[in-house]
């Protein structure tokens, strides 16, 4: 005999479930899935010790006809397509028909259901994926579905369940992914009989996220809008100074799914705006073509492929710097109770709306380097009214000036000039007057052999940026002159190089980097090193000569790596602290 064998039923059905049923937040994603597609207005969760003893979900949707019940736990049986050409119209999160069959293939399920047309309900009792029970029940509208003991016929998945606390923390983040892209189903969510989640399905997204995350995270949000010819995108950034836990939800088609290329394309968005190793909060909701995506990529469907991923990337990089563009980002110091002030980002929430077709990241040349969030040339000096008389220096890192408003600004000096410099290297760079400084003598700097690679695989990138560098053997570099802008003293140029070796080591790391976002790397950290430094005494035109480059600064709020370059104190601010006002 041989040694291979054909798996029984009840194993394979078992293997099956293990696909979609991962823990009890994946059944309560699949029944919530399901009342979403039956139209359901009102959704009511109930789970017990974590979802491990029970899970019930409640609707007011359409429910299911009585010829329809038994059926509904056949694997692949499903009402929503007929043949696979129909997923690529697809307008419902469900398809595959193995949600119901897999959870009953490992728990006990009670189905209570009533279809709108008809005038009476049918309750189903399933076990391990085997009907005991069928009868006429007397029910209002909807679809209620109880699952208990989850697992009990799969010991190992049994025990690789979490603590009670963890299972729920899962549980409710499902619940919170689907109710903020359905603002007009209400949504509740009960453990142990207690309310932990609810929503009022109002149809204003702002509305659940104020409900779930608070008015506090609600603040710090700005609305995006954008369309194309092949997606509209739609949803909420958080600005870039905001201190709130950053969560990044994505939806393409109204559908909960995690894709790394559009998590990627949303801090690309922010450029340098964004403070390094922080995460945004983002809802991105994408619209498109279902033919222009692939769902069918993973038993859970929370994978998609997307056949234009350049077309979709672009669209949300120019949603976010469009919304970023449109927006006053510097933070604002207010009282926020006796004797404190804490410092929030500015100004309340609003759209902003930029129509067009936009360009993927492919067909750009070398030259197109300009800041995301400044991709609108800022006319002339104003853009920031800030005052260069009177100006003092304080803590030797610090300029404090004034609006004609009597507004306080207070300036990181080095946050500042940093910016400044890295906005000149982009302007030199891209009208191809980037200057070399030729050193007094040849610079041939030690390095590790790693550093020596990464120095060698972006020679060409180093010498567009003005370095005149070359192989020196087979084991080193030699460095004849620097670009012109930095000003740094010889001795300051290994610090320049390591900087720059560190920031090619991390773009290494991030897989496929194109040569802009190579440039803009090397720029900042150039910039970084060059700049005037905190703790560094300045003369009244040195504070001159930075707060008007800043006022003629493209992106003045931050510096290329993502801190701010500024605070304000309004003086209404300061009139209530002082309790003038």
């Amino acid at each position: 005999m041989g040694d291979i064998r054909v798996l029984d039923e009840l194993t394979v059905s078992k293997i099956a479930a293990g696909e979609v049923v991962e823990r009890p937040a994946s059944v309560v994603k699949e029944l919530i899935e399901n009342s979403i597609d039956a139209c359901s207005r009102r959704i009511r969760i109930e789970v017990e010790n974590g979802g491990k003893s029970l899970i019930r979900v409640t609707d007011d949707g359409v429910g299911i006809r009585s010829d329809d019940v038994e059926l509904a736990f056949e694997r692949h049986a499903t009402s929503k397509i007929r043949k696979i050409e129909d997923l690529d119209g697809l307008q419902t999160l469900g398809f595959r028909g193995e949600a119901l069959p897999s959870i009953a293939a490992v728990s006990r399920v009670e189905l209570r259901t009533r279809h709108e047309s008809e005038p009476f309900g049918t309750y189903l009792r399933v076990e391990g994926g085997k009907i005991r029970e069928r009868r006429k029940i007397s029910w209002g509208s909807g679809t209620s579905i109880t699952v208990r003991s989850l697992f009990y016929n799969v010991p190992a998945r049994l025990k690789s369940m979490k603590s009670v606390a963890t299972e729920l923390r899962n549980i409710i983040d499902v619940v919170t992914s689907y109710a903020i892209i359905n603002p007009e189903i209400k949504f509740e969510l009960f453990h142990d009989g207690k309310l932990s989640l609810k929503t009022l399905g109002s149809g204003k997204m702002l509305d659940v996220i104020v409900t779930i995350f608070g008015k506090n995270v609600a603040r710090e949000l700005l609305g995006i809008s954008y369309s194309s010819d092949d997606v509209t995108v739609e949803g909420y950034i958080s600005k870039p100074a905001a201190e709130i836990l950053g969560r990044t939800f994505v939806y393409v088609n109204r559908r909960f799914v995690r894709n790394d290329l559009v998590e990627s394309a949303v801090r690309s968005g922010y450029g340098s705006l964004l403070p390094k190793n922080s995460r945004p909060f983002a809802v991105i909701s994408l619209k498109m073509p279902p033919r222009d995506i692939n769902v069918n990529v993973h038993p859970r469907k929370t994978e998609v492929h997307f056949y234009k991923p350049k077309a979709v990337e672009a669209a949300v990089e120019a949603a976010i710097s469009a919304a970023l563009r449109k927006s006053d980002l510097v933070p604002k110091i207010t009282a926020a109770g006796a004797g404190c002030i804490t410092a929030t980002a500015m100004p309340e929430p609003r759209a902003a709306e930029a129509r067009g077709v936009v360009t993927p990241k492919g067909t750009q040349t070398p030259l197109e380097l300009d800041e995301s969030v400044a991709a609108a040339q800022h006319e002339g000096e104003g853009v920031l009214d800030i005052q260069t008389f009177p100006l003092y220096q304080i803590y030797d890192s610090y300029i404090i000036a004034q609006s004609k408003d009597g507004d306080i600004f207070i300036i990181d000096q080095h946050a500042a000039a940093e910016r400044i410099k890295f906005e000149k290297l982009l302007e030199e760079y891209q009208s191809r007057k980037l200057r070399s400084q030729e050193l007094i003598r040849a610079y041939v700097p030690r390095l590790a052999p790693q550093q020596l690679c990464m120095l060698e695989e972006n020679m060409e990138a180093l010498r567009k940026m003005g370095f005149e560098i070359e192989k020196f053997g087979d084991d080193a570099v030699v460095i004849r002159a620097v670009p012109a802008i930095l000003r740094v003293k010889e001795e300051e140029i290994m610090n320049v190089i390591e900087r720059l070796v560190e920031h090619l080591k991390e773009s290494a790391g991030k897989g496929d980097v194109g040569e802009n976002e190579l440039l803009r790397a090397i720029f900042s950290t150039a910039a970084c090193v060059s700049s005037v430094k905190a703790g560094e005494k300045l003369s009244y035109s040195q504070m001159r000569e930075i707060v008007e480059g800043l006022k003629k600064a493209k992106a003045p709020y931050t510096c290329p790596h993502g801190r701010p370059t500024m605070l304000k104190l309004s003086l209404k601010e300061l009139e209530k602290k002082f309790k003038r006002a």
